[in-house]
């Protein structure tokens, strides 16, 4: 649901992505990642971190008209995410200790984009995401690969099978995300998110067992 100019109009995630003009912002890629991949319905327990600045609410005031739009596109993208994510049952931010304990389940050190359990299979998963962005593809990817190397090097808890995830979206962030293929020594798969699921593409590794 958005307000325009004193209107309420009600909208869904496929009216939003042809306003977007197709394009996938960082929590929409998380959302479809998550409903596809690792979804409550199959089990999933699932923690999703969303910053704020993945929403469009951080940052000094958008100058050009350009970065105003996207800006407007970033925050009814993110409502509506939210919303479906909290509708799949997924856990959207808050304090992650309390989520662990919650939902007894071991604890994941760092702020993992996200984290998810399968109790019943014993295993989980940890992914780092990049959608569209303005920024450098490349430091993007870079980011999030550092954060993988460093969930690699933490322990895999007792009992359990450990999954990492890169997950991109678009040509530029897929280019150089496939780049990374020395991941797989680390057990790092990479994927790059389509509009549906059966065009994603997995750039090395990937998660059979899904």
């Amino acid at each position: 649901m958005l307000a325009l100019r004193g209107k309420v109009i009600f909208y869904t995630i496929p009216h939003i992505r042809k306003l977007l003009g197709g394009l996938m912002f960082q929590p929409q890629v998380k959302l479809e990642f998550i409903r596809r991949y690792c979804s409550p319905a199959d089990g999933w327990k699932v923690f999703v971190d969303i910053d704020p600045s993945e929403e469009g609410r951080t940052g000094g005031e958008r100058i050009t008209s350009e970065a105003k739009k996207r800006q407007r596109q970033m925050q009814a993208d993110a409502k509506l995410v939210n919303k479906e994510l909290i509708n799949l049952t997924v856990s959207v931010g808050g304090k992650r200790a309390e989520w662990y304990d919650k939902e007894n389940l071991p604890r994941v050190d760092g702020d993992r984009d996200i984290v998810a359990f399968h109790p019943k299979e014993r295993r989980y998963l940890i992914a780092e995401v990049e959608g569209d962005s303005t920024g450098q593809p490349e430091q993007k990817v870079y980011k999030a690969i550092g954060q993988l190397v460093m969930a690699a090097g933490d322990s895999i808890e007792s009992g359990w099978k450990r999954q990492l995830v890169l997950v991109v979206y678009g040509d530029k962030m897929s280019d150089c995300a496939g780049r990374a293929k020395a991941l797989e020594k680390l057990e790092v798969s990479a994927i790059t998110m389509s509009k549906t699921k059966e065009d994603d593409r997995w750039l090395f590794g990937g998660l059979t067992s899904f």
